[in-house]
């Protein structure tokens, strides 16, 4: 097996804590839009009159 250097292990692991990062703050994002969506008030739908 390969052993890296303390300073690419250190490197390595500032990849993946950042990339695993972006990835929960870009989901908490996507809930808060689609929260924010439903929220909204939705657009009046066409209503016929009845006679």
């Amino acid at each position: 097996m390969t052993h890296l250097a303390a300073a690419d292990q250190t490197f390595l692991l500032l990849v993946i804590a950042f990339c695993l990062g972006s990835c929960l703050i870009r989901a908490f994002w996507e809930l808060e839009q689609a929260r924010a969506r439903r929220r909204a008030p939705s657009p009046r739908r066409r209503t016929t009159k009845r006679d």
